[in-house]
């Protein structure tokens, strides 16, 4: 639990310190929430302090274009942390009712591998059964990283946001 609340601080001030570049383009920030509290088992929504085993997380990642260009085919990426696992259909992009904030007209990638390589939903593996290579669907669990792509031109002062839900393991 101390390694989970470690890695989110330590990802606090990785963001933060892309974020507050002056040479960077586009000024990124992350807010986190617990949305569950598995000991009370309650929906909340309070800033992220301390987390168990089966509370929910949000996190909403803010991308804000600080230039005077345009860019296309911007790429936001999400870390699942170590220690929690992707909720199904929690990601902007996602086939769910979607909140007026979110950004819209986006392309929605997953990894299984740390963030090395990316596909669509949904995901296979390959694995070597009986000398046969056969492929199975990943389990969304298995998921580490989340890309969000943006079809449209980010313009200067845009500001775009994306969201999603990860549970912390039992």
């Amino acid at each position: 639990m101390k390694r989970i609340l470690v890695l989110i601080l330590v990802l606090f001030c990785f963001v933060g310190a892309v974020g507050l570049s002056n040479e960077e383009p586009v000024k990124v920030s992350i807010e986190s929430y617990k949305v569950w509290d598995s000991r009370t088992a309650t929906e909340t929504l309070e800033i992220l302090q301390e987390v168990f085993p089966g509370d929910e997380i949000l996190y909403v990642l803010t991308y804000e274009n600080v230039s005077e260009s345009t860019f296309g085919g911007l790429q936001m990426v999400g870390m699942i942390p170590e220690g929690t696992f992707y909720i199904k259909g929690s990601a902007t992009g996602e086939k769910r009712e979607h909140e007026e904030w979110e950004a819209k007209e986006i392309e929605l990638h997953f990894s299984i591998d740390g963030g090395i390589s990316f596909s669509k939903p949904p995901l296979f593996a390959e694995e070597v059964v009986g000398g046969i290579t056969v492929k199975k669907l990943v389990n969304p669990i298995a998921y580490t990283d989340i890309l969000w792509i943006y079809a449209k031109d980010f313009n200067p002062f845009d500001i775009l946001k994306v969201c999603y839900r990860v549970k912390v393991s039992e």
